[in-house]
């Protein structure tokens, strides 16, 4: 597609998510921002979004996955800002009073105290308006959503479904706080290293076949997780979701067979809980991009590095947004070339750009 432009660029963001993703024509595109980052993330995307103020394109959407400080915290700085509250077109966060079917319940109602859904409010921004400001969710059945976006890209919510989302409901209070939405939260303690993170060195057949255990985290299971496609190319965003509702929505979608994606954002930094060998089955990417300094959390893990290599198509291509002591060792030509894959790293805190036209 000539003059076209299908690309996404994953922001230094600490040990969090910053997604900037652009489409359709390259000198008017249309953009999509997914997730801030951390508190410290801010810096680096008030750069991105002040430098295309008043430049050709549209400013669709800003998608805020869910509550974790490492998605959200960026977010509160660039919403409380007067001059960039109104940037984006639809905002969509799930707030507390969308954690059940709305059934015409008012979607403000329960949002007092809870700093992101209070500058939406004070702002007037759109809240979840593309869905009548009701949750942006699975169907109740399950079954994904499908949206049209300005410009001819196709949006499809892949997660949180509705167990998720009331899950998420007995959390709330104390998951807003741990992520600062209510106070100033304290960095997390770092983690120790999980049985097997060191055990099998480069042995990627033992890493991948790791005893899989899902994430069980409420919050990470409310993630917003999206399927965009634009040009016969695609990228799928998993958030932090739990891999077994990514797997029954796209089962859902494309069968048991599964789909091909250009890029896979690989769910919740690569940890080994949201990246299962049921996930690849079914979501076949070309491109496996990982968000992630290590910090506090060690990401990626080794054991989900290795599903990707070993249960995606030869020739997947990693794409890291930075280089750490976390993911360099896969920067070997020893095992690319055993494994067939590829790698990229993005230099010092400048993120990495992937481009799919």
């Amino acid at each position: 597609m000539p003059g076209q432009v299908f690309r996404i660029h994953s922001l230094y963001a600490g040990h969090g998510d910053c997604l900037w993703i652009e489409y359709g024509d390259a000198e008017s595109p249309h953009r999509v921002v997914v997730d801030c980052g951390t508190a410290g993330t801010y810096a680096a995307l008030k750069k991105v979004i002040d430098s295309v103020q008043g430049m050709p394109g549209q400013n669709e959407l800003l998608v805020i996955t869910h509550v974790d400080a490492d998605h959200i915290a960026g977010a509160l700085p660039l919403l409380a800002d007067p001059k960039n509250a109104k940037l984006f077109k639809d905002v969509w966060f799930n707030g507390r009073s969308h954690l059940e079917p709305s059934g015409g319940l008012e979607p403000f109602g329960a949002a007092q105290g809870e700093s992101l859904s209070r500058s939406l409010l004070d702002n007037g921004l759109p809240w979840n308006s593309a869905y009548g400001f009701r949750s942006i969710s699975l169907e109740e059945d399950g079954r994904p959503k499908r949206l049209n976006l300005p410009g001819g890209a196709v949006v499809t919510i892949l997660s949180p479904s509705w167990a998720k989302l009331r899950a998420m409901k007995y959390k709330w209070d104390s998951e807003v706080k741990a992520a600062g939405l209510d106070s100033i939260a304290d960095a997390p303690e770092p983690q120790p290293i999980p049985p097997g993170f060191e055990a099998f060195g480069f042995d990627v057949d033992a890493l991948a076949d790791f005893a899989f255990d899902e994430d069980g985290a409420e919050a990470n299971g409310s993630s917003i997780a999206l399927l965009l496609e634009y040009g016969g190319k695609s990228m799928l965003l998993g958030a932090d979701a739990h891999p077994s509702v990514l797997v029954g929505a796209l089962q859902q979608i494309a069968g048991e067979a599964g789909l091909t994606v250009d890029l896979l954002k690989v769910p919740h930094h690569g940890s080994q809980r949201n990246t299962s060998k049921a996930l690849l089955d079914v979501v076949r990417c070309k491109v496996a991009l990982f968000s992630s300094n290590g910090a506090y959390y060690r990401h990626p893990d080794k054991e989900a590095v290795a599903r990707v290599i070993k249960y995606s198509p030869p020739g997947v291509h990693l794409a890291f947004n930075c280089r750490t002591k976390f993911n360099e060792m896969w920067d070997a030509d020893e095992l690319r070339n055993d494994w067939s894959y590829s790698t990229t790293y993005g230099v010092g805190e400048e993120g990495v750009s992937v481009h799919l036209l």
